[in-house]
């Protein structure tokens, strides 16, 4: 019994001695990174990776400073932090980047400094979960003369985090990754290894994402924020740092549509295209436009996305006349849209005559080679206030020979007619063509005579 009344009070003081040691001091002199004063969001769809550029001022003090720096619940890539100072900076020295093991998600920054108090510092990282699309309206007006051009940008944010007063900047472009990953293995950044011969897909994912890394941080340098926008050309590839103006807030888990520009009085062209083998057997109205000075665009190429076309009706209506994607349109280059049929204009041919001749048998008198001549009558008939041209093209296969004044080639079997037709008018015009068939048949091609 003693013995047992002794050892209970050792327990007691044993325990009570090792709740009062100290932890170790793994925290001291540990300041955490303060709230970011401006963010900038530079998203490259195609590889799901975002450049963000955060400012932030730290309170340093002489010597050697540690800086902790956190991104947990997010989509951050840890291995593509860095800092720099904004100020300063031949009197600031990043030392090192260490990540704690007892803390996931942390990292510590030891900065020596020879100055003290406030200072401006600049931390970029990749990030994924943040993409965009784009999306136009346009509004013709009653005449169909001129129209409103409004560009919207929809950023969608699933990174984990909140971005506050953002500028935001879109890659628009074709981005060749495989010369970046040959820059970089040039540059001794990556292995010099054959994409063809990658076995594992993680390591193609992470020399993409590299590669699409050094694209955008080398773009960044070629266009920087405050800089005209322009356009980038690096070998194969061609793209541009597209900044929307302003400022945005865009929290987790949302999405906000922005506009992009808007572009008024607008002129464009219509022309009626008449090609069955794509559209049908009725001509199909398009609205033609350039993405250029003189048509009130042209600063900058436009991203791929959804058209969405109306007229104004006059009675402070819209009416809708369709919808189209459109893929990235450099600067110059036309816009096409396709906006549907128009009953007050039609087209129509006839086959005037067939006539077979130039027959050649084999030695059995069966025949196994002649030739078939049409004449072909075409007639366009404008029921419109207002003069149309219109585009007509017409498949004929195998070796032929066509007489037409106005025919000109689109492709070795397609021929086409373009003509102005007057309003409330009709135009009509005749063609023959001769195929060669069977024994006769030589190449397969028109031959304009």
């Amino acid at each position: 019994m003693k013995t047992r009344k002794m050892i209970m009070p050792l327990l007691v003081l044993a325990l009570v001695a090792t709740v009062a040691v100290p932890a170790p001091a793994k925290n001291i002199d540990l300041a955490t990174v303060p709230p970011r004063e401006s963010v900038q969001l530079t998203i490259y769809n195609s590889e799901d990776l975002t450049l963000v550029r955060e400012t932030r001022s730290l309170s340093l003090k002489k010597g050697v400073n540690r800086i902790q720096y956190s991104w947990a619940n997010t989509l951050i890539d840890p291995t593509s932090v860095e800092i720099r100072p904004l100020e300063k900076a031949e009197q600031i020295e990043v030392l090192d980047t260490t990540f704690p093991g007892q803390k996931p998600q942390h990292l510590v920054w030891n900065i020596d400094s020879k100055v003290e108090g406030q200072v401006k510092f600049q931390v970029t990282y990749f990030t994924s979960g943040i993409s965009w699309s784009a999306d136009y309206v346009l509004i013709a007006d009653k005449a169909e003369e001129t129209m409103s051009l409004d560009g919207y940008v929809q950023v969608y944010n699933n990174s984990g985090e909140d971005y506050e007063n953002a500028q935001v900047r879109l890659v628009v472009g074709v981005v060749n990754l495989v010369e970046k990953i040959k820059d970089l293995a040039r540059r001794g950044l990556v292995p010099p290894i054959s994409l063809g011969i990658i076995a594992d897909k993680a390591e193609v994912s992470s020399l993409r994402r590299r590669a699409a890394g050094a694209m955008i941080a080398r773009a960044e340098m070629a266009a920087p924020a405050s800089a005209p926008a322009e356009i980038i050309k690096e070998g194969l590839s061609e793209y541009f740092i597209y900044t929307i103006d302003g400022t945005q807030t865009v929290p987790n888990s949302w999405s906000k549509r922005l506009v992009s520009f808007r572009a008024r009085q607008v002129e464009f062209d219509i022309l009626y295209r008449l090609r069955p083998h794509q559209y049908g057997a009725r001509p199909v109205r398009f609205f033609i436009l350039k993405n250029d000075k003189e048509h009130k665009l042209g600063t900058t190429p436009l991203p791929d996305g959804i058209v969405r076309t109306f007229r104004d009706n006059g009675r402070d209506g819209l009416a809708f006349l369709g919808q189209q994607k459109v893929t990235y349109v450099p600067v110059k280059a036309d816009i096409e849209l396709n906006v549907g049929t128009d009953d007050e204009v039609v087209e129509e041919a006839k086959q005037l005559a067939v006539g077979r001749s130039s027959f050649v048998y084999d030695r059995h008198q069966r025949v196994n080679g002649w030739d078939e001549t049409r004449k072909v009558s075409e007639e366009i008939r404008n029921y419109k206030a207002k003069a149309v041209r219109m585009e007509v093209r017409r498949i004929i296969d195998g070796d032929v020979e066509l007489d037409a004044e106005d025919a000109k080639l689109h492709d070795y079997r397609t021929v086409e007619f373009t003509y102005d037709v007057k309003p409330r008018d009709k135009f009509s015009w005749e063609y023959a063509y001769t195929q060669h068939l069977g024994k006769n048949a030589r190449q397969n091609r028109i031959t304009l005579r």
